[in-house]
């Protein structure tokens, strides 16, 4: 009886540590594919003005290029809240100003946080604009999307793409979009996934205010062959 109950006793025991090891392991192998911790931040403990501060970086210097970036954008930002505030008491409305952002990716090499400033300055509505920040964490690089689609060809043929795209959703898009009317510039918020990027446009760029600001996925394929 007593050589059964040591015997259980043991298998539990051994069960427990696999299990655990496999835990540790996950865990340890999660964090090593992440590019960055990042964490959010209320600037001058402004509940309406939050942005994201990165740590655990591989380089130091990486990750102070990077809060430095967020730095200078959430000082701008507070800014226009201040300007939204001081317009609102000349013209008598209700202001309102909000920050806010979003982890797109995250997976080394690769960071792609995307911004968000509401801004209501009177008017019918207010209005949110996007901003993409991404980073290339092994050369210590801040890209823009002509990094990624470096040539006419390349740009061609995701413009191509995404007016396909849009044509065929005429009840989100606008329904007489031409393809010039798809402007990729340096300025063209995105970001990175596992597929390929993820295009991101401003309301009124290509799609009327009641659909949001649009965001297209864009398969590798699209650009690499072109």
């Amino acid at each position: 009886m007593k050589r059964n109950q040591m015997k259980s006793g043991v298998i539990i025991f051994i069960t427990v540590m696999i299990a655990s090891l496999f835990s540790s392991m996950v865990l340890a192998s999660e964090k090593s594919q992440k590019t960055a911790t990042v964490e959010p931040h209320d600037f001058k403990d402004i509940e309406e003005l939050k942005y994201p501060q990165v740590s655990d970086m591989e380089e130091n210097i990486m990750e102070e290029k990077i809060n430095q970036a967020f730095d200078k954008y959430i000082r701008d930002s507070y800014k226009e809240y201040k300007d939204n505030i001081k317009m609102a008491d000349e013209y008598d409305f209700v202001p309102d100003y909000q920050t806010d952002y979003e982890v797109k990716y995250n997976q080394f090499p690769y960071l792609s946080i995307l911004t968000s400033n509401y801004i209501f300055s009177g008017g019918a509505h207010g209005n949110t604009t996007v901003r993409s920040f991404n980073f290339d964490a092994s050369n210590g690089t801040w890209l823009s999307l002509t990094d990624i689609l470096q040539d006419e060809e390349q740009l061609k043929a995701v413009r191509d793409y995404v007016w396909e795209y849009a044509i065929e959703r005429p009840d989100i898009f606008y329904p007489d979009l031409k393809k010039e009317d798809v402007k990729l510039n340096a300025n063209t918020a995105f970001y990175f996934t596992g597929e390929g990027i993820t295009l991101v446009f401003q309301r009124y760029e290509i799609a009327p205010y009641v659909s949001g600001n649009q965001e297209i996925p864009i398969p590798e394929d699209i650009y690499e062959e072109a």
